[in-house]
C-alpha cells in the first residue's frame, strides 16, 4: 500500500536560485527543461522506505535552505558597506557576513550526514536499479551541497582576510608604542576616513594613509591595495561570482532529482 506520509512540498530548487529571467524571445528555446528538485511525496508504508524518504527528504529541503541562503548572501553582498568610513558598518557587514558563511557551512555538513544515512541504506537494496539510483542521487546533490560549501568557504575567507588586516593595521596607538619601546616609528594609518572626490564605497583604504602607503604589521599589502578596489568593490565582485555559481548548483540539484523518485518507486 503507498502511504502519503513525507512532506508534499513541490519547491523547485532552481526557482529560487536562477538569476530574474530576461524577456521572452520570439525565436523558441531548443534547451530542455531541467526537472525540479522536491521531496518525496509517496513511498511505501515499510520502515526501511519510510528511513530512506525521511533521510532524502531532510537532505533535499536542506540543500534547498542552503540555496535561499545562496541569495542572502548575494544580497548582502551587493548592499554591504566596508569602505564608507563609518566602523560601524564595517564591523556590522563583516559580523553578517560571518554569519551567513557558518550557516551556508552548517547547512552542507548537516546534508552530509543525510546523504551518508542514504548510502548507508543503499547498502542493504538487493535491487541494482534502485542501489544505482540511490547513488546517483547522492553523488549529484553531493555536487550541490559540495559547490554550497564552496562558496561559504571563499566568503568565510574573504571576512577572515579583511579582519586579519584590519588586526594588522598600525594605528596611531601603536606607532607610539613602538617610538616608545623600541625608538623607532613606524607610519600610523587610521581607520577608513572619508575621501573627498568620489562615492564611499568605492574608496580605497589605501587613500586614506598620511601620504604613503598604509603599512601592516606583517608588512603586506591589504587585499585592497593588491587590487587596486576598496573592500566595498571586493564584496560586490564576490557578489557576481557567487551568482555565476549558481547554474551550476541547480544543475546539480536537477541531475539528483529524477534518480530519487525512481528510487522511492522502487521501494
Amino acid at each position: 500500500m503507498i502511504a502519503k506520509g513525507i512532506v508534499a512540498l513541490a519547491l523547485a530548487a532552481s526557482t529560487g536560485m536562477a538569476a530574474p529571467s530576461p524577456a521572452p524571445s520570439p525565436v523558441r528555446a531548443t534547451r530542455p527543461v531541467l526537472p525540479p528538485l522536491k521531496v518525496i511525496v509517496r513511498v511505501k508504508a515499510t520502515t526501511p522506505c519510510t528511513r530512506m524518504a525521511v533521510h532524502a527528504n531532510a537532505a533535499i529541503l536542506i540543500a534547498i535552505r542552503n540555496d535561499a541562503t545562496l541569495q542572502q548572501t548575494i544580497a548582502r553582498l551587493r548592499t554591504v558597506q566596508l569602505s564608507d568610513g563609518n566602523i560601524l558598518h564595517r564591523e556590522q557587514g563583516l559580523n553578517s557576513l560571518s554569519s551567513i558563511a557558518g550557516r551556508l557551512l552548517r547547512n552542507a555538513r548537516d546534508a552530509d550526514r543525510e546523504t551518508e544515512k542514504i548510502l548507508d541504506f543503499a547498502k542493504s537494496v538487493k535491487d541494482p536499479k534502485e542501489k544505482a539510483d540511490l547513488v546517483a542521487f547522492v553523488h549529484a546533490l553531493g555536487g550541490a551541497v559540495g559547490r554550497q560549501r564552496k562558496v561559504a568557504r571563499d566568503l568565510d575567507g574573504f571576512v577572515a582576510t579583511l579582519n586579519a588586516y584590519d588586526m594588522m593595521r598600525v594605528n596611531d596607538t601603536d606607532a607610539s608604542m613602538q617610538q616608545a619601546t623600541a625608538g623607532s616609528s613606524v607610519p600610523s594609518i587610521s581607520g577608513p576616513p572619508e575621501i573627498q572626490g568620489g562615492p564611499a564605497q568605492d574608496r580605497n583604504w589605501a587613500e586614506s594613509s598620511m601620504g604613503g602607503t598604509p603599512t601592516y604589521w606583517n608588512g603586506q599589502e591589504s587585499p585592497a591595495e593588491q587590487t587596486g578596489l576598496s573592500d566595498t568593490q571586493l564584496a560586490r565582485r564576490a557578489a557576481r561570482d557567487f551568482q555565476r555559481r549558481l547554474p551550476a548548483i541547480a544543475g546539480d540539484e536537477s541531475n539528483a532529482a529524477q534518480p530519487i523518485l525512481r528510487a522511492a518507486e522502487h521501494c
